[in-house]
């Protein structure tokens, strides 16, 4: 959670910030052409440039990034050496797990349920990104399209063992394998925390085995507190954690981070969900990670025609990664059937009750007009790959008009005043 301590300063020169927004930079991060390898040890002496303005370039750009970082070390030793799990993070329906030494992650919860349906839906889902990517991918040939983790094993509790996991965690329970989403470089990391922690707590945070499970949320929804006219001016807020670090449209917006873009790649992967998944997305969360250059299609090698002495094979290199956009977590979503009720039941609220990935027409009308044009492309050509009728055609619009209403009825809407508990 964040903490507010010091003051809200807007004013940006070169500064940390301005390095993070060359980490960040999804101009490049967005595109299909070669990229170049980055070092992730801190880049000042060669680019000349801060923190912010590193991450900027960084997480809006596609750069590849060579990591020196334990988890590139740890992937790139033995994958068959056994270790325990260690706890990366905790969701909703359980904590999650990686096996170090390898790619995978393991969600593990009591709810058997809702990881059956986690693990259910997030595999619908996979396969219908599989399904549409290569459309897709020419039909946005500058963007990337996003990322879901490969379900590959669901275990019920009685079958899951549970000795190998940390001694709080060993109570039984069901757990999902999967590929476990690689987190932002140390570059990265280092960046972030120059830019958002208090001052006191940089060295600490920067030695925190935790900060090294580094996803980012982006909340293209949500800006942080500003000062209204009148009212004293808010203190800025300081983070102290790098798990799952929410990063809000004005602090994108600060890092010169290509918003367009990243609204674009939402509105893609949310076609994707509502018309080839036919899924609700209610709950899912949309997160900047690495992407180990692993292809969709298992990637093989192939042996010289002339004989030759045995040598080292990496068919899959740990060590140079990009920044790219995952969708994950479908624990709370339903299947739906492409239809106008389903719109105002399943979809509406899904959208207008998760976290605030998506843009909004009160937050950002550009923007939200932006990601409406792209969703509305990339789910016509999803639909009319079905052969969907020319009614069903209307939906994606339908929708995106009864999200406008819904918003707008409620903007008035205060959550101090309008909410009365029973007494």
């Amino acid at each position: 959670m964040p903490k507010s301590r010091g003051s809200f300063n807007t004013s940006r020169s070169t500064t940390p910030s301005e390095s993070l927004a060359g980490a960040f930079t999804l101009e490049d991060l967005s595109r299909s052409r070669p990229m170049s390898a980055i070092p992730s040890e801190a880049p000042k002496e060669v680019t000349g440039e801060g923190p912010s303005e590193s991450l900027g370039r960084y997480l809006s750009g596609r750069s590849i990034i060579s990591p020196t970082s334990s988890f590139a070390e740890r992937l790139n030793r033995a994958m068959n050496e056994g270790h325990d799990y260690i706890e990366i993070g905790l969701g909703t329906c359980g904590s999650v797990f990686e096996l170090p030494g390898t790619e995978i992650a393991v969600k593990k919860g009591k709810d058997t349920k809702a990881l059956w349906n986690d693990f259910k839906l997030t595999s619908a889902v996979y396969a219908a990104f599989r399904n549409v990517k290569n459309a897709l991918q020419d039909s946005f040939p500058e963007h990337t399209i996003p990322k879901v983790p490969q379900c590959t094993t669901f275990l019920r509790p009685q079958t899951l063992a549970v000795k190998r996991f940390p001694v709080p965690h060993r109570e039984p329970g069901a757990g999902i394998f999967m590929d476990r989403i690689p987190p932002l470089p140390e570059v990265i990391r280092e960046h972030l925390i120059n830019e958002y922690f208090d001052p006191e707590t940089i060295d600490e945070a920067q030695n925190n085995e935790g900060n090294k499970a580094c996803l980012v949320r982006v909340y293209l929804g949500e800006r942080e507190p500003v000062k209204k006219l009148g009212e004293p001016k808010p203190d800025k807020i300081f983070y102290d954690s790098l798990r799952n670090f929410p990063l809000r449209l004005n602090m994108m917006e600060d890092l010169d981070i290509n918003v367009q873009a990243l609204a674009d790649e939402i509105a893609i992967a949310l076609a994707v969900i509502h018309w080839q998944a036919q899924v609700d997305a209610m709950d899912a969360e949309f997160v900047l990670g690495s992407s180990c250059n692993k292809p969709d299609e298992p990637r093989t090698w192939m042996p010289p025609d002339d004989e030759e002495e045995p040598y080292d094979v990496h068919v899959l290199d740990f060590a140079t990664r990009s920044i790219h956009l995952w969708v994950l977590d479908f624990d709370k979503a339903k299947k739906i059937e492409p239809t106008k009720n389903a719109i105002h039941e399943n979809l509406v609220p899904s959208f207008i009750g998760n976290d605030p990935y998506y843009p909004r027409p009160d937050i950002d009308y550009d923007l939200w007009v932006r990601f409406g044009n792209t969703y509305i492309k990339a789910s016509r050509i999803i639909l009319k790959r079905k052969g969907a009728k020319s009614s069903m055609l209307k939906l994606p619009q339908m929708f995106l008009d009864a999200v406008e209403a819904k918003i707008k009825e409620h903007e008035n809407w205060d959550a101090e005043k309008d909410i009365v508990f029973g007494e």
